[in-house]
């Protein structure tokens, strides 16, 4: 393969996705996106004085291109972690278009042919809409679909939600909740409890308690991220197994609840946390203590490509998150073929680079689709804003 370089860098906002086109004085080109939902709007900012240390440079040394520009500046965060990502998912996706192979190809060779889902019950009425009538009809037609694994966030909001109510009522109705999906889904599916970072440190210690008895796969971000030492002390308080990471953009917070002794499954998303050649390193941390990546996914089909890209190329994965929102017109639209879901599983792509390509166009006119809420907060009964 001939040596060329970085021609150009540009970036596409389209509705809430942002994402990264890199393309090389011989014409290929590769697409990355941003995992950066809440604000992508910064990408731009954010590389525009990165862009000079790529323009120029040889696309092949992603590893030394990924340190360049997360080095280039002295400030950290997921600004600048899901600016990162989106340059090096761009770089993966052009490196194995110029050699015409899946990326995982180029990250050591693929480890499975495909990848076991977990449905992620509720987001048909994300954000505040999901009762717990709709909750348990999604997990039912989910079964039957052919799911052996499901996620549900119990604490429903709604006209007197999660936030409005006592500590006690919260808590009873989130396990009467998880109580009755246990007994609709059977013993032998894998049920995950979500709590989108909604409890405090004792009334997570509470519920998970409370759980034992449903038998769950995970429970999944009981509180606030803001804490690593109140996360590790939720930790060692439990017994059912734990999730934690989504919010967490670096390596060196995963290593830190590692050394720690937590979680059993890492959350990371590779559109957060620095692409693919940050996925590898975390992977390779949680793999040394006999952890299992549980990676987060709900923005986009294309970023869930690149998840299925990692997962085929490392050894120590549990399920991927699976939005069926993905199926939505609007947003399958945004690929010139679908993902092959196969019931509760996903082909892992074998086309070259991310394994998908974007529909003719899509960069300059997207179509709109159902995106996130903008950022927003939650009030409980005194009014003050909940620390999610």
């Amino acid at each position: 393969m001939r040596r060329t370089k970085i021609a150009e860098v540009s970036t596409h906002l389209v509705g809430n996705y942002a994402f990264v086109r890199i393309r090389t004085e011989d014409g290929a080109e590769g697409i990355g996106q941003s995992g950066n939902f809440g604000f992508p709007q910064v990408l731009e900012p954010m590389l525009q004085p990165l862009r000079p240390s790529l323009l120029g440079q040889d696309p092949d040394e992603i590893g030394r291109l990924h340190r360049e520009i997360t080095r280039a500046v002295s400030v950290r965060g997921q600004a600048l972690t899901s600016t990162v990502g989106a340059v090096d998912l761009a770089l993966w996706d052009l490196k194995g278009r110029r050699f015409e192979t899946p990326a995982y190809n180029l990250m050591g060779g693929r480890q499975r042919e495909r990848v076991r889902l977990h449905l992620l019950t509720g987001m048909n009425a994300w954000p505040r809409t999901a009762t717990a009538d709709g909750l348990l009809a999604e997990a039912a037609d989910a079964v039957a679909d052919g799911f052996t694994a499901i996620k549900v966030d119990p604490f429903v909001e709604g006209e007197d939600g999660y936030h409005l109510q006592t500590s006690a009522t919260r808590i009873r109705k989130a396990v009467e909740l998880v109580e009755a999906m246990r007994d609709l889904v059977g013993p032998d599916v894998d049920l995950g409890v979500e709590c989108h970072r909604k409890l405090t440190a004792a009334e997570a210690v509470q519920f998970a308690d409370q759980l034992e008895r449903s038998n769950i796969y995970v429970l999944e971000d009981p509180l606030p991220p803001d804490s690593m030492t109140e996360q590790l002390r939720v930790a060692k308080a439990i017994r059912v197994p734990l999730a934690l990471g989504e919010r967490h953009d670096s390596i060196y917070e995963f290593e830190d609840l590692l050394e720690g002794g937590a979680p059993d499954f890492l959350r990371p998303d590779v559109g957060h946390i620095g692409g693919l050649t940050a996925g590898m390193k975390i992977a390779t941390l949680a793999e040394a203590r006999h952890r299992q990546i549980m990676a987060h996914n709900f923005l986009s089909p294309y970023l869930t490509a690149a998840t299925l890209q990692w997962y085929a190329a490392i050894p120590n994965v549990s399920t991927l998150e699976w939005n069926p929102l993905d199926e939505e017109p609007n947003r399958a639209a945004m690929l010139t073929a679908p993902l092959p879901r196969n019931g509760g599983w996903l082909e892992v792509p074998e086309a070259p680079g991310l394994g998908v390509t974007l529909a003719p166009g899509y960069l300059e006119h997207g179509p709109a689709f159902s995106a996130p809420p903008a950022p927003g907060s939650v009030r409980g009964l005194d009014g003050a804003i909940h620390a999610v």
